[in-house]
């Protein structure tokens, strides 16, 4: 469904993406891992469009995207759920999803105001609550929420556990493998553990380059890679 093709990327004069390939079949939870600074945020933020590749191709269902607005991938079907959640604090919990509502896709179950408060029963207790006043943990499901109001086919989930509780991180985990019923998932996370528990396979990335991928077993029992690579 989604295939990054030796994509290399810059900040400025600084090279931080160095040829990095993969590929997320339908159906996926896929995991990028690494320690922080190895290259997993700018390859979330290169696929949905704030950092294009100067080479490499990304592509969606076998269309091109890469070098196209964030406007026009989200439109396509793809949701990002930031590190950083970006969720407006001044705005309600409501507020925050119905900005981001789209129209329905052909083929989805539709991703309505109501389903959300229906499907996250936290956030329709705190409907009427502004976004800045939510704990971290509860800014994150709504990140999550409110990419979902965009009917997305692919989602896209940078770092989602940073920050939070281990009982938070245990929701996430449930909520993010109920969601991979309906959609496709690339996960970018530095607690390894967790992603590859709700994973199927993994790649690992270090310097902005994938040194190695496999199924998520392989990853568990490789100990050279969980101490090279993942070990914080």
């Amino acid at each position: 469904m989604l295939s990054v093709d030796d994509i290399h990327v810059y900040y400025g004069e600084s090279y931080v993406l160095q040829g990095v390939s993969l590929h997320v079949n339908q159906g996926e939870i896929v995991c990028l891992l690494g320690r922080n600074g190895a290259g997993k945020t700018t390859t979330m933020r290169s696929i949905i469009g704030y950092n294009p590749p100067r080479k490499g191709q990304i592509t969606l269902d076998d269309r091109v995207i890469s070098g196209r607005p964030v406007y026009e991938n989200v439109r396509q079907g793809i949701g990002f759920v930031p590190e950083d959640r970006r969720i407006f604090p001044l705005l309600t919990v409501e507020e925050n999803i119905e900005v981001a509502l789209l129209p329905p896709r052909e083929g989805f179950t539709p991703w309505t105001s109501e389903r959300i408060f229906d499907e996250f029963p936290l956030l329709a207790r705190l409907r009427t609550r502004l976004g800045g006043e939510l704990s971290g943990g509860e800014q994150q499901v709504l990140a999550i929420a409110r990419a979902l109001a965009g009917n997305p086919r692919f989602l896209l989930l940078d770092e989602p556990c940073e920050g939070l509780a281990p009982v938070i991180v245990e929701m996430l985990g449930e909520i993010i493998t109920n969601l991979s019923k309906e959609i496709t998932i690339l996960v970018a996370e530095q607690n390894a553990r967790f992603a590859l528990k709700i994973s199927s396979r993994g790649y690992v990335i270090d310097k902005g380059k994938v040194c190695y991928e496999g199924t998520s077993r392989e990853l568990v029992e490789n100990d050279d890679i969980q101490c090279r690579y993942l070990a914080v």
